[in-house]
């Protein structure tokens, strides 16, 4: 069935030049406001960032009015959500808060929206919205909610956000106004977060007053943040009073960040009341106290800081201390360096010493590290840390070569200190280390080979490469396992010397190494000096992890060949190589060599390789379980074979359930095979059916380990969730061709011929395919010989197929699979460019208007088995090969008489195309077909045709992609903004049209009448609306917005829809200028457009297609689920 490529591309030109004309959805820019809020919300959330823009950019177009619309739109508290409005509106806002006039437009309609009558948790969302990007300007009305004990919180926030004067201003007054305990809460709260100076003296008057615990300590909160020195006083009693505790009121720490507020201002009473507290501290004994003191003088600018250091050095505590080092900037004080430094003193307690040293590090204080390296060996183990730890991070020669110094030590835990400071250091160690490597202790050796291998210094190459000759072990094998951390391509000749000359024990390290070495360079290049070596040598066995590094398949036929042609250890090492390989496909060569060996030690290690490759790639189930069932013939031990079964259980495929059932019989395999065919089953709900309850009643009987109870629970939910019953029926008994038939002509013609004829026809055509066709090893086998397909003898309607297949190498390889009749599912040989076969198996190779490719190619080499699963509903096709999606949901078009549909009911073929191909594992699991809607007697009469009967879409075009056949009905699953548009082929002037709708809550649509095929339908032709008019997100529409209105120029009458879920019926009569609407019996519109439109529309709009006298019918997507069903239509003079 293949034609002339030249005309299909043709074909195919003008078809991708015509579908960007056919599939036109409605924009926003023609719609009103509130129909773009609408349509927008429809589709929130949005799926990705880049419709996420999109549809707020649509939604902020519509302005105040279209916020107001929106805002208007919640439903009051209940049980009616008003998720996708709060969404809405929270997008609004973010989205403009970086525009100011857009931020200013949206900020004035949550102004006016507050205004309204609503509900008070309605009116604190749009409050919360108006924190984010309200002003001055608002104020006022904010003002006025905070006597509003519901809204005087969000209020007040608000207010608090702006941190402007006249918000101060306005929490101000609204604290003086009132004595409610919760409002001055609230106020207060709200103040605290301001830059209030006025609002002190309030506050102080308020706690005088008060006798609330809860008032008491917001107010404190608020003065630690606004107060002055006026506030001072009464913050330490209040401190003083709770013994300067970290209690509930939070009286201390409000005290101290107070004082903090007021060092620039207050210096000296800040100093007072530090001192002050730093006595307490110290009587106390409260490190937390003290180092808050001691953090308030030395923030003083005025403060002797050399008599503080003296004070904490002498008499702080280790934590305080380590604190404040820390903490404040004594590094450029000579006279602080100096008393620190000195107080650094071997008299002193370890822990005095590593909080100096650790902060003298932290520091990075250069002048220290003749100081700190006298602790580098300190018995402490804390101090010596800390020494460490300090040169680590001040860095420099000196620090580094200390460092360095250590790992000539023979204490271990010496060594390891040092080596993790040196690890962590910023800068070059390379030659540092290379310096003190000979002088070196043996740990400090490895720990410096370790050093070299963690920062991959190649300049140190030489130094490695010659431990490899050294006497100590222990150092050799650590420069070996780092020795591919410094190889470059540079060092490729040494690194092939020492693969030959090494030890048994170090080729490893040095294969890893070479590796290393030739990934520098292109695959190519890495291919030339592996072979020019391994040409040279008598070890070439040596090279072939080097080879399969490479990854190219020049190397692996060269493995392949020499495991072939080699013995012993050529012939070992070869395997192993291709047993490593990275990628799948060398399942190929491992596979060859399991088929073609004698040996049956080879073929168990053939079958581990092969098994080890399947359960560590990332290739589908369906691939893995072709594969292993191919393996499992040849495995040779339970081991081996539970190991299968085990892989199989979890491929997913119903082959495998099928395949691995039958090893229940055999005690040794049963448990595996009972557990592989459980988890297969229930995770898998659509193998449901009568062979799938057998098995798993089966797997009920046979489990036997500690969980069989439970197991045998999920059994019985499966069971009794799933059918027992149908399922997938096989295609082929496995021994003949009982259910099969030759083929006799097409559809068309086989219709056309007398019974006698066919009778005839068929019984020469049997002949034939009893010829051409047998049944080998349980596969069905095409001959190669002859071009007469296999047919069922059953005719099928809608289904799910599965089949695996297999090309033979030849000239051609090339077959397919008819689906009622019609060509087909393409198989072929991808090699075969020259007729476009590089595309890949699965596509509906004979389609013109639609997809005929595969969306990726996922065919397994020619020689192998592959699988489909194909999936026929109506005239639309699914098909996966070997697990991968490659047909989606594309229309089949009838290659026998291309202006008819599909055939609803015919045969499944097995294609002859002049080459050898083998069938198995077929099986077919029939969908219950929705009857073909038919016409009533009356419409028969009438003259009525019908547009879509349910099981296939032949008279529509545009956007087939998303309008999709599904139960009988055409439904539009959205993957556009705006759905996108499906038209009638045909175009119609005057009319009747039938049809049934579904609608889901919220959806949208439109059904577009005289309308071309571009353009917006509601203005370049007519609209008629198909809407949800119940949904609160409608409410607001204009009355010619609404269901089965002319869009924009004649209002349909409301009330008459059936609820969300219930099919609706309408009619819709256009003649001349004439429409009238009838739904569910109601006559819902009746209107004559040029009279509507005399003194022009009611939307105020153009619409240039409104008089247009022909054009075509289509259903206009809006982003919402729609369905469609039993659609006729008759034309009227």
């Amino acid at each position: 069935m293949k034609k002339n490529f030249k005309y299909i591309l043709c074909c195919l030109i003008l078809i991708v030049s015509y579908i960007p004309f056919s599939i036109n959805a409605q924009t926003p820019q023609s719609r009103s406001k509130s129909t773009i809020v609408a349509d927008v919300l429809a589709q929130l959330p949005a799926d990705n960032q880049k419709q996420y823009n999109q549809l707020m950019t649509d939604l902020v177009s519509t302005g105040e009015e279209g916020l107001l619309n929106l805002i208007g739109k919640f439903n009051p508290p209940g049980n009616k959500s008003n998720e996708t409005i709060d969404y809405a509106i929270s997008a609004w806002t973010n989205f403009v808060a970086n525009d100011n006039a857009k931020r200013s437009v949206a900020a004035n309609a949550y102004e006016k929206a507050l205004g309204q009558s609503y509900d008070n948790e309605i009116k604190a969302t749009i409050i919360r919205q108006l924190e984010k990007i309200g002003g001055d300007d608002n104020v006022d009305v904010l003002s006025t909610l905070l006597k509003d004990e519901r809204l005087i919180g969000p209020a007040s926030q608000a207010l608090s956000k702006f941190n402007s004067d006249a918000a101060g201003s306005a929490l101000l007054n609204g604290l003086k106004s009132t004595t409610n305990e919760t409002f001055q809460i609230q106020l207060v709260n709200a103040l605290s977060q301001t830059n209030n100076d006025s609002a002190e003296p309030v506050l102080l008057g308020l706690l005088s007053k008060s006798t609330s615990p809860v008032l008491e300590k917001v107010i404190y909160d608020a003065l630690a943040n606004t107060g002055s020195k006026m506030s001072v006083e009464i913050l330490r009693k209040a401190a003083e009073k709770v013994g300067y505790s970290y209690t509930k009121s939070n009286a201390t720490q409000t005290y101290i960040t107070l004082l903090s507020k007021l060092i620039t201002s207050e210096p000296k009473l800040v100093e007072k009341e530090a001192k002050n507290l730093l006595s307490v501290a110290t009587k106390q004994k409260k490190s937390d106290l003290s180092l808050a003191a001691n953090e308030l003088l030395f923030s003083l600018s005025n403060t002797n800081k050399m008599n503080l250091f003296k004070n904490v050095l002498k008499t702080a505590d280790p934590v305080t201390m380590t604190n404040l080092l820390n903490t404040f900037s004594f590094e450029k004080n000579n006279k602080v360096m100096d008393l620190v430094q000195k107080s650094l003193s071997p008299k002193a307690s370890p822990s005095v010493q590593a909080a100096i040293l650790y902060s003298l590090g932290n520091k990075k204080i250069a002048s220290a590290v003749s100081t700190i390296i006298n602790y580098l060996n300190s018995s402490d183990l804390m101090v010596q840390k800390a020494a460490i730890s300090a040169l680590s991070m001040i860095g420099g020669e000196e620090s580094m070569l200390a460092l360095a110094g250590l790992l000539k030590s023979s204490d271990n835990k010496t060594v390891d200190l040092a080596k993790g400071a040196l690890s962590s250091y910023n800068g070059d160690i390379s030659y540092t280390l290379a310096s003190v490597f000979e002088s070196s202790s043996d740990a400090g050796k490895i720990a410096i080979l370790q050093l070299i291998a963690n920062r991959q210094m190649e300049s140190q190459y030489n130094l490695v490469y010659n431990q490899l000759f050294t006497d100590n072990k222990s150092v050799k094998d650590e420069a070996a396992k780092t020795l591919s951390s410094v190889v470059s391509s540079k060092n490729l000749s040494d690194l092939f010397t020492l693969l030959e000359q090494s030890d048994k024990a170090y080729i490893p390290s040095m294969q890893k190494a070479l590796n290393k070495a030739l990934s520098f360079l292109s695959a190519d290049d890495q291919l030339k000096q592996i072979t020019e070596r391994m040409n040279k040598s008598s070890n070439k066995y040596l090279y072939y992890e080097a080879l399969a590094n490479t990854g190219s398949q020049e190397a692996m036929n060269v493995l392949t060949k020499a495991y072939a042609t080699s013995t012993g250890q050529n012939k070992s090492a070869a395997f192993d190589a291709l047993a490593s390989w990275k990628s799948f496909n060398v399942i190929y060569s491992l596979l060859d060599i399991l088929r073609n060996s004698t040996s049956k030690e080879e073929k168990s290690k053939s079958v581990d390789a092969v098994v080890a490759l399947i359960k560590k790639s990332n290739v589908t189930g369906a691939v893995k379980s072709l594969y292993l069932q191919e393996v499992m013939g040849f495995a040779e031990t339970d081991q081996q074979k539970n190991n299968i079964i085990s892989l199989l259980g979890a491929t997913g495929m119903y082959q495998s359930l099928l395949f691995v059932a039958p090893f229940m019989n055999q005690p040794t395999l049963s448990e595996s095979a009972a557990q592989a065919a459980m988890n297969l089953a229930i995770n898998n709900p659509d193998f449901a059916g009568k062979e799938t309850t057998e098995i798993l009643e089966k797997v009920s009987k046979t489990l036997n380990n500690p969980d069989a109870d439970y197991q045998r629970q999920s059994i019985t939910k499966y069971l009794n969730e799933n059918s027992k019953d149908g399922g997938y029926v096989s295609m082929f008994n496995g021994k003949n061709l009982d259910g099969w038939k030759g083929l006799v002509e097409n559809p068309i013609k086989r219709s056309k011929m007398s019974k006698k004829d066919l009778a005839a026809a068929q019984v020469k055509a049997d002949k034939q395919a009893a010829i051409d066709w047998i049944v080998e090893d349980g596969n069905i086998i095409f001959t190669g010989k002859g071009f007469d397909n296999l047919c069922t003898d059953k005719q099928y309607g809608d289904f799910e197929m599965l089949v695996d297949w297999k090309l033979y190498s030849g000239p051609e390889p090339d077959a397919g699979i008819y689906l009622r009749g019609t060509p087909q599912v393409q198989i072929w040989d991808t090699a075969r460019v020259n007729v476009g076969a590089q595309v890949g198996s699965g596509g509906l190779y004979n389609n013109q208007s639609n997809p005929s490719k595969p969306l990726k190619v996922a065919d397994q080499k020619v020689g192998e088995w592959n699988t489909f699963k194909i999936k026929m509903v109506g005239d639309r096709v699914s098909v996966w090969l070997n697990g991968e999606l490659v047909t989606d949901n594309v229309i089949l078009e009838n290659y026998w008489d291309r202006s008819q549909p599909i055939f609803p009911v015919e045969q499944i073929e097995l294609q002859a195309h002049g080459s050898k191909v083998a069938y198995r594992n077929l099986f077919i699991k029939e969908i219950k077909k929705a009857e073909p809607f038919k016409l009533s007697d009356a419409e028969e009469k009438e003259g009525f045709k019908v547009l879509f009967d349910g099981t296939n879409m032949h008279s529509w075009t545009g956007n087939t992609k998303d309008y999709v056949l599904e139960d009988g009905n055409i439904v539009i699953y959205p993957s556009q903004n705006f759905g996108g548009n499906l038209y009638t082929k045909d175009q119609y002037d005057n009319f009747v049209f039938r049809f049934e709708f579904q609608l889901t809550p919220g959806a949208n649509n439109g059904l577009g009448i005289r309308t071309p095929m571009e353009g917006d339908a509601a203005y370049q032709g007519m609209e008629l609306q198909i809407l949800d008019n119940e949904s609160p997100i409608y409410k607001d529409l204009q009355v010619y917005q609404y269901h089965g209105s002319v869009y924009g120029v004649i209002p349909a009458k409301r009330g008459f829809l059936k609820p969300t879920g219930e099919w609706n019926y309408q009619e819709v009569i256009a003649n001349g200028d004439n429409i009238k609407v009838t739904l569910n019996g109601e006559t819902i519109l009746e209107g004559n457009i040029r009279e509507a439109a005399k003194n022009g529309t009611a939307d105020g709009r153009e619409h240039p297609g409104l008089f247009n006298k022909t054009g075509h019918i289509g259903f206009l997507g809006h982003g919402s689920i729609v369905k469609f069903r039993n659609i006729r239509i008759k034309g009227l003079k």
